[in-house]
């Protein structure tokens, strides 16, 4: 039997939580393997992940070299005959996510150790991956959004060579190409009507028009109905389906993209001998997918504007922003029946700066936000996608102060010169005690209606607002929520929202307003009564800046 070590890693809680601390799979799994080292000395051990429900495992990391595993290897439990005592699962919410694999049988001390440790270990891999996920859509959002912000630009641009110019040089330079090729259709969303090269850099266009396909049928329009790829040249020497004797032998790779949208045909890309390695410019695809459906929007806008029909609006495109901004709001409340949740996010554009969120951490504890990036539109919205992937990778971990601080270095990192800041309050409850940890960073006095006084208290910033300076340091507040007390968050797009006389809405109207529907009312109805006093006094069908609000009631 293993005698624990007296130098037991996980020994008091501080240790189990560091695990989440971890950036990375590579880092967590080399904390987990240096403390194994050190609980188990001497001990052969391998830790292995779950692959597949017919028990295939992806060996992780071996100690010793007593073991028949190596790393990276997909194995069966057969692969090293052990008795059941000497595998200890690694358990998420019921779902088996790998094993720690043991030459030795572990003492019952020993194993309520690490089984500690390794209910940690499977939370923190579960939680990587899917924080690694949201950095994923949260980078194809940006890209969209930073399409967009290219097209409000190139939708003004008046001269038809320098738009496509201008399209040719952006699609090369997102992967480096040594040379490129616009190709538009004469007749836009007609993909039978000619196929006329408009710009090219890089090669000649004698060598262009020289190209045909293999059966000598017209290239490159033979391409224009294939999906965006990059080409690579085969052993027998061809490439993209070009004539073997008009392929010259320095073009080793083609990426290929259609320039389309809403099953409009607008023309072609090519891009050739790409500096960015083939793999790497895979991953690009979708990018250069986004950027193409944009190329093909302008260029049908062009020919609409050449044939004196009505001129093509962005509208329609930033609906796409719009659409997957709505999506990351909150669609349902945290689960949980001693507190009611009520939330709107209202932007002035199409897509807005606003944030509203709720992350429930695993031991059932709630974090809230409401943000507001200064400004709103295009430039909020890319801000606020990038500190909304930064938020929802740390509330379940950090302390509401200690995580303002990290999110306003990760602003003051990303807005530079740019005099962009983010006004934010950020709350954690623990639903078992009521207890309230909270933090404004700039931001609108938090308002906490108490039940048992009928008057509403007003929580303070507790600093400046994120992005204004580095280090800047965030106290907070701590408190109890009874039953019965209502906290409203919100935006100055409510506060300093104006009248026909240019009156502002004001603190004092919303604070009288949580005094006269706070007691009575729910969280919902708290919302619906705002809203509409808000309306009422604007008069106003859109508002002119971002709207957000969240109540949370306690019951």
């Amino acid at each position: 039997m293993i005698a624990i070590s007296t130098k037991s890693p996980w020994a008091s809680a501080e240790s189990l939580v560091s695990l989440h601390a971890c950036r990375t799979q590579g880092d967590l799994e080399g904390e987990f393997k240096k403390g194994l080292a050190t609980m188990l000395p001497g001990i052969d051990t391998a830790l292995c992940l779950a692959q597949s429900v017919d028990g295939e495992f992806e060996v992780r990391f071996v100690i010793g070299d007593g073991t028949p595993l190596q790393p990276l290897q997909l194995v069966t439990r057969e692969s090293w005959s052990l008795p059941d005592a000497q595998r200890l699962s690694l358990i998420f919410k019921g779902n088996l996510v790998g094993e720690l694999w043991l030459a030795a049988e572990p003492a019952a001390e020993v194993v309520a150790e690490l089984q500690k440790a390794l209910t940690h270990i499977a939370a923190a891999m579960v939680n990587l991956a899917l924080n690694f996920e949201s950095r994923e859509a949260t980078d194809e959002y940006c890209a969209t959004l930073q399409a967009l912000e290219e097209g409000i630009v190139l939708f003004q641009e008046p001269d038809p060579e320098a738009l496509m110019a201008r399209l040719l040089s952006l699609a090369s330079g997102m992967v480096n190409a040594m040379a490129g090729a616009l190709y538009v259709l004469d007749e836009i969303g007609n993909p039978n009507s000619e196929l006329t090269l408009q710009q090219s850099s890089g090669m000649p266009e004698q060598l262009l028009a020289s190209f045909r396909g293999a059966d000598d049928s017209p290239w490159p329009l033979s391409l224009i109905d294939s999906a965006a790829q990059v080409a690579t040249r085969d052993e027998a020497g061809s490439i993209a389906g070009l004539a073997d004797d008009c392929a010259p032998d320095v073009l080793q790779e083609i990426v290929i993209l259609p320039l389309r949208y809403h099953g409009v045909q607008a023309g072609l890309c090519l891009l050739f001998n790409p500096r960015t390695e083939a793999a790497q410019a895979r991953e690009y695809i979708g990018r250069l997918v986004s950027f193409g459906q944009l190329a093909a929007a302008l260029l049908h806008r062009l020919h609409l504007e050449r044939l004196k029909e009505s001129s093509i609006s962005i509208g329609r495109e930033l609906q796409i922003a719009e659409t997957i901004q709505k999506r990351l709001v909150p669609s349902e409340a945290p689960p949980n029946e001693n507190y009611e949740f009520a939330w709107q996010s209202i932007a002035a554009k199409s897509i807005g700066g606003d944030y509203v969120d709720f992350v429930t951490s695993d031991i059932g504890e709630i974090c809230a936000i409401v943000a507001d990036a200064s400004g709103h539109g295009i430039n909020s919205a890319l801000l606020m996608s990038s500190f909304r992937a930064n938020y929802r990778g740390h509330a379940s971990w950090l302390e509401p102060s200690e995580l303002t601080v990290s999110l306003n270095n990760e602003v003051v990192h990303e807005v530079g010169p740019t005099g962009m800041f983010i006004t934010a309050v950020l709350i954690r409850i623990e639903p078992e005690s009521n207890e309230m940890t909270l933090c404004s960073a700039g931001h609108n006095p938090t308002m906490l209606y108490r039940a048992a006084t009928g008057k509403v208290e007003q929580i303070d910033s507790h600093g400046p607002p994120l992005g204004f300076m580095a280090d800047a340091e965030y106290e907070g507040y701590s408190g109890s929520l009874q039953p019965g007390d209502v906290l409203l968050l919100y935006t100055d797009g409510i506060t300093e929202a104006t009248d026909a006389e240019l009156e502002m809405f004001g603190e004092e109207r919303l604070e009288r307003l949580l005094c006269a529907h706070g007691e009575s009312g729910t969280a919902q109805q708290v919302l619906d009564a705002t809203l509409a006093e808000l309306a009422a006094f604007t008069n106003q069908e859109h508002h002119e800046d971002d709207v957000s609000l969240m109540v949370i009631k306690a019951r």
